[in-house]
């Protein structure tokens, strides 16, 4: 059974397929161990979303699960308002895509720049990890417009994540 980091994870290894890595290089870089990254990873191969030997995600497979089966396995609801950073449609494509008078979702951070409804994200290493990585906090970005937007918002979702990870359904 899959668990909520096992998309960070498959995410990160997406961007790292032209690099080698070890499970300890992946964990440190996504604030995890080595033990979450190798259990995540068995799960992921079990699942059909890794293949263990070339170390990829099978990216068409992933985007299956991220556009039509995320928000019903790791919904997500926004919370009170805190200070972090900005996340679903409010961080870039969407941004500049979307007009909302809605107060912004962000990931409860302490040093995060924006006031906005608190959205916990999929594991609570994420927003950490996303700060150290632009292209992974766009897809976690992204993925979150999946689990918690309206139908523009996903379908606009949906689509940038095809781009970024060069795949489609």
């Amino acid at each position: 059974m899959l668990k909520p980091q096992d998309i960070p994870i498959l995410l990160k290894t997406h961007l790292w397929q032209d690099r080698q890595w070890r499970y300890s290089d992946l964990a440190e870089s996504l604030g995890m161990s080595a033990s979450e990254v190798h259990s995540s990873l068995k799960r992921s191969t079990i699942a059909k979303l890794y293949n263990p030997l070339t170390h990829q995600p099978l990216t068409p497979h992933l985007l299956e699960l991220l556009i039509h089966g995320l928000k019903y396995i790791y919904p997500a609801t926004p919370g009170t308002l805190v200070r972090g950073m900005p996340t679903a449609h409010g961080i870039s494509p969407l941004k500049e895509q979307i007009v909302s008078s809605q107060e912004p979702l962000v990931w409860a951070f302490p040093t995060g720049t924006e006031i906005g409804l608190a959205l916990t994200p999929l594991y609570p290493s994420v927003p950490l990890a996303a700060s150290l990585d632009p292209q992974l906090y766009e897809l976690l970005g992204l993925v979150d417009a999946l689990r918690v937007g309206r139908i523009r918002e996903q379908q606009l979702a949906a689509i940038a994540l095809q781009e970024r990870l060069g795949a489609t359904l």
